[in-house]
């Protein structure tokens, strides 16, 4: 059945992500045509903007989709033993990284995918919304490292300071290698040693830090 003879595809803002994951990986964010997508895909020219706006609107909802998939793999990271959470992350988020150079650029571009600033409803007595996949994944690195600080001094709230400080180490740590920033003469780094190693900043209760869910 042809999509250039009408829009018949049933599950297709998915099956574009999932195209969309491919194709900015081998022709680039500025390369990545929907056009192209929809013929890929079987449909019409005119089938995407059914369901995005236009181009930026893709990029944004694949970046979204990015941070779902980096979200998967950190959890899929956290080991049975307490002591290595930090460490498996960390070597998580560099390798989703290096797998995904070009989608992960585009996750941290500015104004692509911005990190809600909460989860209440912006209409008041609406229930609350579910956090986006950008919050998500700060939510759940800021809860492994609550797990960490609680084992190792009894804190069990991070501050915000120190969920900023493991994001922020981590990322840059990822994009001096996936962008190779690193002057190799003067040696190439343990990569997979840095990516295990996070900052630990001395925890501190902070209850109006944000880093909730509700």
């Amino acid at each position: 059945m042809s999509g250039k003879k009408g829009y018949h595809h049933g599950n297709l803002p998915e099956t574009l992500l999932g195209l969309g994951l491919e194709a900015i990986e081998s022709e680039g964010r500025e390369g990545l045509s929907l056009r192209a997508l929809a013929e890929r895909a079987g449909v019409s020219k005119a089938a995407p903007y059914r369901h995005f706006a236009d181009r930026d609107d893709f990029l944004s909802a694949l970046a979204n989709e990015g941070y779902r998939l980096l979200y998967e793999a950190l959890r899929a990271a956290v080991p049975p033993r307490e002591s290595e959470i930090l460490p498996s992350l960390g070597r998580a988020y560099l390798a989703f990284a290096l797998s995904r150079p070009s989608l992960y650029r585009l996750m941290t571009a500015p104004g692509v995918c911005v990190v809600d600033q909460g989860s209440a409803a912006s209409v008041p007595g609406a229930p609350p919304s579910e956090p986006g996949w950008p919050r998500r994944a700060l939510l759940f690195l800021a809860e492994c490292l609550a797990r960490d600080a609680a084992r190792q001094v009894g804190e069990p709230v991070p501050s915000a300071d120190s969920a900023a400080a493991a994001w922020a180490y981590i990322h840059g740590l990822v994009m001096l290698r996936i962008d190779e920033l690193f002057p190799l003469d003067y040696g190439e780094p343990d990569w997979e040693f840095l990516a295990g190693t996070f900052p630990r900043l001395q925890s501190r209760r902070d209850p109006d830090s944000g880093l909730t869910g509700s």
